[in-house]
């Protein structure tokens, strides 16, 4: 069950930041025939290709995180076993949990301030917290991650313990 929705989980990971890449490349694309070709532009197209690009860089953050492709210092964990590699990685994630839940406290925080100013962004009018909940929606996806791979970890710390797993 959970395999399956770990799956869905993906998939829609995948999909929500694909198809904003693709919209958000041929907006600008767009956007750069009409200034060239035709002198002129849509008022609404940087603002929301700006907003597009929040919304994918949160998600595709999640999807690094899932994948294990954010950048990271190995030098001294290079030269330790697998179980303190495990150990290691835990602590780590352990780290990147806290730094989540603050971000995400952070920018509820600046979400509700805005809400109770009433801003809208210039050119859409559309309320501006939809484009500040790209941080805590994005931050929430990495939180569950970062949750998976302590979970994964630990599973291989105990393949380890038990002898199932590879020997170090």
């Amino acid at each position: 069950m959970l395999s399956m929705i770990n799956r869905v989980f993906n998939f829609l990971e995948e999909y929500i930041a694909v198809s904003l890449l693709i919209f958000t490349s041929l907006l600008v694309f767009w956007q750069v025939v009409l200034r060239f070709v035709f002198n002129t532009s849509l008022y609404w197209g940087d603002e929301v290709a700006r907003y597009l690009i929040i919304w994918f860089i949160f998600i595709g953050s999640s999807i690094a995180v899932r994948e294990k492709a954010h950048a990271t210092v190995d030098l001294v964990v290079t030269y330790l076993s697998r179980r303190l590699k495990l150990i290691v990685g835990i602590v780590a994630y352990l780290v990147s949990i806290v730094f989540c839940v603050l971000l995400i406290r952070a920018s509820m925080g600046t979400i509700e301030n805005v809400m109770s100013f009433g801003s809208v962004t210039p050119a859409l009018g559309i309320p501006m917290y939809i484009p500040y909940l790209a941080i805590p929606v994005g931050t929430s996806l990495m939180l569950i991650r970062f949750i998976q791979a302590i979970v994964e970890n630990i599973r291989e710390l105990t393949k380890l313990d038990t002898g199932e797993g590879v020997s170090e």
